[in-house]
């Protein structure tokens, strides 16, 4: 004979259990107060053609980027956004790097160029 209390506490349980499988493997988009470091063009459209490295890897924000690599893509090959936007987003970088302001930029763990997280959005915020 159960109680009610324990046979709430196993549809708990069994609703635990069920939800925990589709939180693995979501989308995730984490915007991360840090500074530019460093930007890369390429010609040949590796690493989605241009990238900036912030102080912090988008990894250590729980993002499924690679382990300790600092760099974020912005796909100026226009493949996660179009070419104008991308450009748009990478001089964005550019002036934060110069001036030497921090940036809040939103990583997407789901779009990829070479294994490093797409940037979709980039803010160069004041001094």
């Amino acid at each position: 004979m159960t109680t009610t209390i324990q046979r709430v506490g196993r549809y708990v349980l069994a609703l635990v259990l069920v939800a925990t499988p589709m939180s693995v493997g979501q989308a995730t988009t984490v915007s991360i107060d840090t500074r530019v470091t460093r930007t890369l063009a390429a010609a040949d459209g590796r690493f989605g053609g241009c990238m900036a490295a912030l102080e912090e890897a988008p990894s250590a924000h729980g993002l499924d980027c690679p382990a300790g690599s600092k760099w974020v893509t912005f796909s100026c090959t226009g493949e996660h956004t179009t070419t104008a936007d991308a450009l748009r987003m990478y001089d964005a970088a550019q002036l934060a790097f110069v001036t030497g302001r921090r940036v809040l930029v939103w990583v997407d763990d789901t779009r990829k160029h070479n294994g490093h997280c797409f940037a979709s959005r980039i803010d160069v915020l004041g001094s």
